[in-house]
């Protein structure tokens, strides 16, 4: 197994590809010390992990064998809301099904996931779930599973409609994002973590970062990360969330709560969540028609 500087280095060589041989860059983009990073990449070359040539550093096959682990192979996107604030463009069709600019809106992470070759992919639908068999033509991999109680309950139903398939390590994600930079889907994670783009202020759902790891979930907050809704969890904290999310479902007020509240608040103590962060430019969160006519003049003639 990788350590997790050695997990860093290696994934970050993988994704640059015959990268130019720069150990301040290396530094400077994963993170860690010159000092750390001269040290591990000494044992990665001793391990022929990595190999370099006239000052190109490129990952070795023995690199991606021991990357593999962690390569994530499977996503779950909830896409089973209404979406209301979208109206009229959410009429007939779910918000993630709806075009921006040409493209659906979960189109854009489908495509940054089938990019990293991830094909195991299943939707959870609820609201106009039929519109969703569109996707099929050009992802045919697709799995879709209905929560039709999307509309009684809060989205904590939607995960407990894949409960059985929430293992091995996935990304779990919110359909009605529109991602502008693919990177923040990536082929390899070590550990659980949450998308978040660094705020002085805001007033939407976030959580402050305590030695590492995500504390303070809550709507409104300062000094703190945004909260985007890509998330990863190892195969390990899988195991967890079906235990704790099937118990809190059965609970007074169980089905009325976000699925996110039982790791990062109702049962914190049993997950050690990581940020990654990202830009606020890398995800587009479209909460309403206005913004929508913002994007795409095509639906400024309705606004």
């Amino acid at each position: 197994m990788l350590n997790r500087y050695q997990f860093e280095i290696l994934s970050y060589i993988e994704r640059e590809n015959k990268l130019k041989f720069n150990i301040n860059k290396l530094a400077n983009d994963t993170r860690i010390s010159r000092k750390k990073i001269e040290e591990e990449l000494e044992s990665l070359k001793n391990k022929q992990y990595v190999a370099i040539d006239k000052n190109i550093i490129k990952i070795t096959s023995n690199g991606l064998d021991s990357l593999e682990p962690y390569r994530v192979k499977k996503a779950i996107i909830l896409g089973a809301g209404f979406g209301s604030r979208m109206m009229p463009a959410t009429k007939d069709r779910p918000k993630p099904m709806v075009e921006v600019n040409g493209k659906r809106i979960i189109e854009t992470q489908l495509d940054a996931m089938v990019s990293n070759g991830i094909t195991d992919i299943t939707i959870v639908r609820g609201y106009k779930k039929e519109k969703y068999n569109e996707l099929l033509k050009k992802y045919p991999f697709l799995k879709l599973v209905d929560n039709d109680d999307y509309d009684k309950t809060n989205n904590i139903s939607s995960v407990m409609k894949v409960i059985d398939r929430i293992e091995g390590g996935i990304y779990l994600c919110e359909a009605d994002l529109y991602i502008t930079n693919p990177n923040v889907i990536t082929k390899y994670q070590y550990t659980s973590n949450i998308l978040g783009s660094y705020s002085l202020e805001t007033d939407d759902w976030s959580f402050r970062i305590n030695e590492g790891h995500i504390v303070d979930y809550k709507q409104g907050n300062t000094y703190c990360y945004n909260y985007y809704g890509i998330s990863y969890w190892t195969a390990k904290d899988c195991e967890k969330l079906r235990k704790d999310w099937s118990e809190i479902y059965m609970t007074n007020g169980g089905k009325d709560i976000f699925w996110e509240i039982v790791p990062l608040k109702l049962r914190k103590e049993n997950y050690a969540v990581e940020v990654r962060e990202c830009q606020k430019s890398d995800i587009m969160e479209i909460d309403n028609y206005y913004e929508l006519a913002t994007l795409d003049k095509a639906y400024a003639k309705n606004y």
